[in-house]
């Protein structure tokens, strides 16, 4: 005979879930923290390195934006990984109780926006994640190469169509970047920008990328319209 099935009820938040939640705490955000360090140790290993500085050839990391996009996917599978023992023992102790805490139990339309919400941050960061180790962009002497996790897309210098800048100082409201700040324009259409956002990079090395741009190119850099002083 199959064994009769018990029922489960929806209880209230109580210190049962309170000391949970600490726990699911205490275990989360020093692996958060973790993984914010670890990323640049794996991007490393992904990412080619260049001499830089002054002379260059100079490779331009991701901006830092999405390592935190980065970090936050990362961490999360992770923490859902080893959680697994934990939520598994939970469900036991649930149901030899007769009860669990569900704060949408009776809400199906609140649960299913709510996993919604989930799963278009996690597609969000998820991307973030796979940009942050698979793509770069390297500036030398035969051009300008963009790495993206699907192609690489390589431009000489005769295909930059303008160059512009947001002096140091400044600020563009309309893209919301200050200064100091690059963008190239390709005759194609496609532009790159770099600035201090861009994680590794040194004031130093944006004016001689810079300088380079515009010698092998031919250009001068031309300030954004909307250019303020902050």
């Amino acid at each position: 005979m199959p064994e009769p099935t018990t029922s489960i009820t929806t209880r209230a938040f109580n210190r049962t879930d309170l000391k949970r939640t600490l726990i699911l705490s205490v275990i989360f955000w020093p692996l958060v923290a973790g993984c914010w360090f670890v990323l640049p140790l794996l991007q490393s290993k992904v990412i080619p390195s260049a001499p830089g500085g002054t002379i260059g050839p100079w490779v331009l990391q991701p901006i830092l934006a999405m390592r935190f996009g980065a970090t936050a996917v990362l961490g999360c599978l992770t923490f859902m990984l080893l959680a697994r023992p934990l939520f598994a023992k939970w469900k036991r102790e649930d149901a030899a109780l007769g009860s669990r805490y569900d704060p949408h139990a009776g809400q199906p339309i609140k649960r299913g926006a709510m996993w919604l919400k989930i799963t278009l941050l996690f597609i969000v960061y998820a991307s973030g994640l796979v940009f942050y180790l698979l793509s770069w962009h390297t500036v030398g002497p035969h051009g300008i190469e963009i790495r993206l996790p699907w192609t690489t897309r390589h431009y000489s210098f005769e295909e930059i169509a303008t160059l512009e800048t947001i002096p140091d100082g400044e600020r563009s409201d309309l893209i919301r970047e200050n200064g100091p700040w690059y963008s190239v324009t390709f005759q194609s259409g496609r532009s790159l920008s770099w600035s201090l956002d861009n994680e590794g990079i040194t004031r130093v090395e944006l004016e001689a990328i810079a300088d380079f741009v515009s010698r092998r190119s031919g250009l001068s850099w031309e300030r954004r319209s909307d250019a303020r002083v902050r």
